[in-house]
């Protein structure tokens, strides 16, 4: 019996894990992910991490969670590639920030709830520092919020005011 050839009409056909609740997975056991989901034929992993991987400057980032390393993601992602899958980060960066916000160094950039204050020098200086720690060429962003909900962000309204959904959303990127 031959090799069978996998094949998808989709271009990004894969799976997430999300390595922000509750636990985060350890190098093999995503390799192993791997072998098991390119047999299968998909060809995408999607890594779903909110604070769980090192940021320079940013010892909260995973703190008491774990966290990748640099040096892990790398290797994460090399592996991804040598099987023909890619291997695509999605960060938050602006919501779903929970976990460090509980932490003093943060609690002054924070605007309601688990979203850091848009606007904010020391919240962008803190993004670019997450962008510079991600070393995959793929990284999915996730930095915009419902406008229902942005109308309700004090510090995002008294910075940018109360204008057009389209303009509240640009304000933050």
């Amino acid at each position: 019996m031959g090799k069978t050839e996998n094949s998808s009409c989709f271009n990004h056909f894969g799976t997430m894990l999300d390595c922000s609740r509750n636990a985060v997975m350890n190098v093999e056991s995503i390799k192993k992910w791997i072998d098991i989901t390119t047999d299968l034929g998909y060809n995408t992993l999607l890594l779903y991490t909110e604070d769980t991987y090192e940021v320079k400057d940013n010892p909260y980032f995973g703190y008491m969670r774990g966290r990748y390393r640099k040096e892990e993601l790398k290797e994460i992602n090399a592996y991804a590639l040598s099987k023909g899958m890619e291997l695509i980060t999605c960060i938050q960066t602006l919501a779903h920030m929970n976990a460090i916000i509980r932490w003093p160094a943060y609690r002054e950039h924070v605007d309601t709830d688990d979203i850091l204050l848009a606007g904010d020098k020391a919240v962008y200086e803190l993004i670019d520092k997450m962008f510079a720690t991600i070393p995959i060429r793929s990284i999915m962003i996730k930095c915009l919020l419902p406008t229902q909900r942005l109308r309700r962000i004090p510090g995002l309204l008294v910075a940018f005011g109360t204008g057009r959904d389209s303009h509240l959303i640009m304000a933050t990127v």
